[in-house]
């Protein structure tokens, strides 16, 4: 009898340009290599591999798997694995002939992004093979965009070239696909607690769903994270506008928790919170954001805090018209030529922000800018006394906060 064993993505954890990132599922939990294993890898999620697309482009891409014969007289075999399409049993008449006409169809455009497993002889040496490598052809990761998908093989061997192929085994991986190798507060360090969580990857890969750059990457992970609000999370006017989840580490794991509709760290968050899920959760991707200051003491103009749904400068309860500072995700060096996204306000995009009507609008990618063109500084803070001079850029705040 011949048995596939187990199957290695991420078999060379020094470099992702032919094989998978290095990856963990949580804060305590490490995804195990070989990441799929006969007998515990059931459901897709239970093989989850990531891969970078500027990285691995233009290279031929390799898996290893381990094979075994319990046939002494076996010693040598072809193995292949074909993308396949799967028809589920009792479809019949019409409908069911549409249903596997889309079901083809869906296939031909999504594709697998792995490809198909290059056949090739492997040795059974003592009825093992130990890790042999395989390359993956026709493989679709540099049109797959941002995405989160499952990939599907269907193992087959012969003993000899002419011979019919013979079914050995179907399997079922989830693959990440991301932009670029995932950016500090993430690292490539084997063993680190701040290697990509697939936790994160679940929910980063849906909001920045089919991004194609890292910009796009991350203005749709704004729109998602604002979009939390008022059902997930609202800005803390009750507390004055309190850290609740990136005092110090960002507890992920607590943010985590909340969006699955557990208890987190409450519901409540401020722009601190805000700049920091953004940025880790873009980073993820790909992106290259800080979380980085405006400071201080500055006037404001209307705007809709996240939660809400009415303008105004502050919380009407105790902020007044002003704030002491305010924390966005930012690129570059974190001045006032570089740009901002900002998930925590939706601001006036009309040509004159200070006074109704309004028009909301989310910053994203939108230049910080100076007190006299209309950029993120000047929609936020009018150009009067105490206003839009004193919101000056804090360069020497930006940080990536650690995960716990």
């Amino acid at each position: 009898m011949i048995s596939l064993q187990s199957i290695k993505f991420n078999h060379n954890s020094g470099s992702c340009s032919t094989d998978a990132l290095t990856i963990r599922r949580n804060a305590s939990q490490t995804v195990n290599v070989p990441e799929w294993v006969d007998g515990v890898s059931v459901n897709p999620e239970d093989s989850p591999a990531a891969y970078s697309i500027a990285d691995t482009n233009g290279n031929t891409i390799t898996i290893q798997a381990r094979l075994r014969s319990t046939n002494p007289e076996i010693t040598r075999i072809q193995v292949r694995a074909l993308d396949p399409v799967t028809d589920p049993p009792g479809e019949t008449g019409c409908a069911g002939f549409i249903a596997k006409l889309i079901r083809r169809f869906i296939k031909a455009v999504a594709g697998n992004v792995l490809g198909e497993v290059q056949e090739r002889w492997v040795d059974l040496a003592a009825g093992d093979s130990g890790f042999v490598s395989f390359n993956l052809i026709n493989t679709n990761l540099a049109n797959a965009r941002v995405s989160k998908r499952t990939t599907e093989w269907r193992w087959q061997y012969r003993l000899n070239a002419g011979d019919p192929w013979q079914e050995l085994r179907h399997t079922l991986h989830r693959i990440y696909v991301v932009l670029g190798t995932p950016t500090l507060p993430w690292v490539q360090t084997a063993g680190s607690t701040q290697l990509p969580w697939t936790e994160v990857l679940d929910y980063a890969c849906d909001w920045g769903i089919l991004a194609n750059t890292t910009d796009e990457a991350g203005a749709k992970v704004t729109e998602r994270v604002y979009a939390l609000g008022p059902g997930t999370m609202a800005y803390d006017c009750p507390g004055g506008g309190a850290t609740h989840y990136a005092l110090g580490s960002f507890d992920c794991t607590k943010f985590l928790e909340l969006l699955r509709g557990g208890p987190g760290n409450g519901d409540l968050v401020n722009c601190t919170d805000c700049a920091t899920i953004l940025s880790t959760f873009a980073n993820i991707l790909g992106c290259d954001l800080w979380q980085s200051r405006m400071q201080s003491g500055f006037k404001l103009n209307p705007f809709i805090a996240i939660g809400y749904n009415a303008w105004y400068p502050g919380c009407s309860n105790w902020l007044g018209t002003s704030f002491s500072y305010h924390e966005v995700a930012w690129k570059g060096g974190c001045t006032a030529s570089d740009a901002v996204f900002d998930a925590c306000l939706q601001l006036d995009a009309d040509a004159t922000p200070d006074s109704a009507p309004h028009t909301p609008m989310l910053a994203t990618n939108m230049v910080f800018g100076d007190c006299s063109s209309l950029g993120y500084r000047l929609r936020l803070s009018p150009n009067v006394a105490g206003g839009c001079s004193n919101c000056n850029p804090a360069p020497g705040s930006r940080q990536r906060r650690a995960l716990i």
